[in-house]
């Protein structure tokens, strides 16, 4: 399954995992998406359609899905079911922005993104779910947001 075979399909169940120190000494974040077709992919990194997120999600999770923690109540009231209709990369001066997660639009009008590494000392990781405005506040000292969508037609 390549990042475009992800557009239109459902969200079944988000899992995370964190972890309080990583190899290079720094916290880490994982989410792990379940798709209603019952396939589990981590948040994609990387624009590259090329990549096998099936295979990612094989070699990279940290922990079996049934193991990561579960998302309150509230948070999984907004994704559960709900379709992926685009997804978006953060770029700053026409390069992908190598350590920033996707960022999945889905048909409510939410958008779903992680904050998955730093020092030990901040608590800024986790899974962040946000609003328009939040989604649009993301463009800022250069960043801009290209679409999947939009640049596969």
């Amino acid at each position: 399954m390549k990042i475009s075979d992800l557009l239109d399909k459902k969200i079944s169940k988000i899992r995370f995992n964190h972890i309080f120190e990583n190899k290079d000494g720094q916290q880490g974040f994982q989410s792990q998406i379940k798709l209603s077709n019952g396939q589990f992919v981590l948040l994609p990194k990387s624009p590259d359609d090329t990549i096998d997120l099936i295979e990612q999600y094989a070699s990279n999770n940290t922990l079996p899905f049934h193991e990561a923690k579960r998302c309150g109540l509230t948070s999984r009231l907004l994704f559960k079911n709900k379709q992926i209709i685009d997804i978006h990369f953060k770029y700053m001066d026409d390069e992908p922005i190598s350590d920033s997660s996707a960022i999945l639009e889905l048909d409510n009008g939410k958008f779903i993104t992680e904050n998955n590494a730093t020092q030990n000392d901040l608590t800024n990781i986790n899974l962040q779910i946000m609003n328009k405005a939040q989604f649009r506040a993301l463009t800022h000292d250069g960043i801009e947001l290209r679409s999947l969508r939009k640049n596969m037609a």
